[in-house]
């Protein structure tokens, strides 16, 4: 009896990976962000945001309203405003932390730690922010290291960011001698994010100087130099 109940049990399992898996990442990523909770989240993130899948080479396109989220087969790419390269994993995970409709501290680092070198690599490539009277406007040193803090005390996300030959080169891990580093928590991120997003948009002399200003009283408060 028990032997029998085991098997079930994993026939079981082995079934509900088997048909999540047979479902598109579009899909999956519809039935997971049409919440409210989950779209106030990603508000002011992205408007459109492009998803490619690195092992099927899966290819879409999120649309954020405001309120809601639409989804599009492929990507154009004059129409996104980023394009992010995940796994299947990152999927799966999302799938879990976004069941219950609700974002916890922990889940919301899981979220953020998938997008967060992709995102910043992203926003990096603005020519503004790869500029570099940009990046003298707003004081950014040359060499930075950025940690995504992990509010549950687990091991926190790293990347390292190098400006070279007029543009930035965002790598994964912490590489030489950084002249600043960043602490950062998912909402800490999400503000970066977002703040600088409005001035990607925006695109005008004074929304770029207000980016800066607000910068610089920003990066004090989780950031340190050497």
């Amino acid at each position: 009896m028990k032997k029998s109940l085991f098997i079930f049990l994993v026939f079981s399992k082995i079934f509900a990976q088997t048909e999540t898996q047979t479902k598109s990442s579009l899909e999956v990523f519809g039935a997971i962000l049409q919440t409210p909770e989950l779209s106030n989240y990603f508000n002011g993130v992205f408007d459109n945001l492009g998803i490619v899948v690195e092992e099927t080479g899966e290819k879409f396109t999120i649309h954020n309203t405001g309120k809601q989220f639409t989804f599009e087969n492929g990507i154009k790419e004059s129409k996104v405003d980023f394009i992010v390269p995940v796994q299947l994993a990152n999927i799966q995970n999302m799938v879990m932390h976004a069941k219950d409709g609700k974002i916890d501290l922990a889940e919301s680092w899981r979220i953020v730690d998938v997008l967060f070198t992709s995102l910043t690599q992203e926003t990096l490539k603005n020519p503004v922010m790869s500029g570099n009277w940009g990046r003298i406007l707003a004081g950014v040193e040359d060499l930075i290291h950025v940690y995504l803090i992990n509010p549950t005390g687990g091991e926190a996300s790293r990347h390292t960011l190098i400006y070279v030959n007029d543009r930035w080169l965002v790598v994964k891990g912490l590489h030489g001698k950084p002249k600043r580093t960043y602490r950062m928590t998912p909402e800490e991120s999400l503000e970066y994010q977002r703040t600088v997003f409005k001035a990607i948009k925006k695109d005008t002399y004074c929304g770029w100087w207000e980016f800066s200003t607000w910068y610089k009283e920003w990066r004090k408060k989780v950031s340190v130099t050497y």
